[in-house]
């Protein structure tokens, strides 16, 4: 009868510890999903703003050649005179 009562109570224990362990690897997994979604916004961020930076230096260089073109002494000051 000690025994059964032991064993009983040894099985509660290691049923609240896999209650537990359950519930933080549940925790877990839900930081980590949280951690990869904020990693993969920041790379495609990144990705976005690599895009816009090389658009817009395409844009100052074409602009920049075209009006080498027509002043030869262009000094890349953009407000009116």
């Amino acid at each position: 009868m000690g025994q059964t009562l032991f064993a009983e109570k040894k099985a509660l224990e290691l049923k609240s510890e896999l209650a537990i362990a359950k519930k933080l690897i549940a925790t877990l997994e839900a930081e980590l999903s949280l951690y990869k979604q904020k990693y993969r916004d920041e790379v495609d961020n990144n990705e976005y703003k690599t895009k816009y930076r090389e658009l817009l230096d395409s844009h100052w260089d074409w602009k920049l050649r075209q009006k080498s073109m027509t002043e030869l002494n262009y000094d890349g000051d953009e407000t009116s005179k």
